[in-house]
């Protein structure tokens, strides 16, 4: 699996180069149009909770791993302590990324609001 990795300013006008980079790498593997847009709804709707929608001190680290037939994104939110962070995901969060993309998680891992999410390339008939 090919990675690649970006921090960023936790604030929402940096959120852009994320779907960018996901829908560069999706476009690479051959992703349908509408794949690639499923996959930068997913990436912008689990990275919005990390932002907030004022932004926060501090930065996302962003690893894109890339397979022949998919793509998984983990974020990770490095916030000064005692940040709170919500990391349970509304009921319209969930539809919207069941609907857009394969696996999605929002969580604390070791202490720091992350997310995860996997998108694959579907067979074409």
């Amino acid at each position: 699996m090919d990675k690649v990795s970006i921090s960023i300013p936790a604030s929402p006008q940096y959120l852009q180069v994320v779907r960018l980079i996901a829908a560069g790498l999706a476009s690479r593997l051959t992703f349908t149009i509408d794949e690639i847009e499923d996959l930068k709804i997913a990436v912008d709707e689990l990275a919005a909770y990390l932002t907030g929608t004022q932004g926060r001190e501090g930065t996302i680290e962003i690893e894109f791993g890339v397979e022949s037939d998919r793509i998984e994104i983990k974020g990770t939110g490095k916030f000064a302590p005692g940040d709170k962070i919500r990391t349970e995901l509304t009921e319209l969060s969930r539809q919207i990324l069941k609907t857009v993309a394969d696996d999605a998680v929002l969580e604390l891992n070791d202490g720091l609001p992350s997310f995860s999410l996997t998108k694959n390339k579907h067979k074409q008939s």
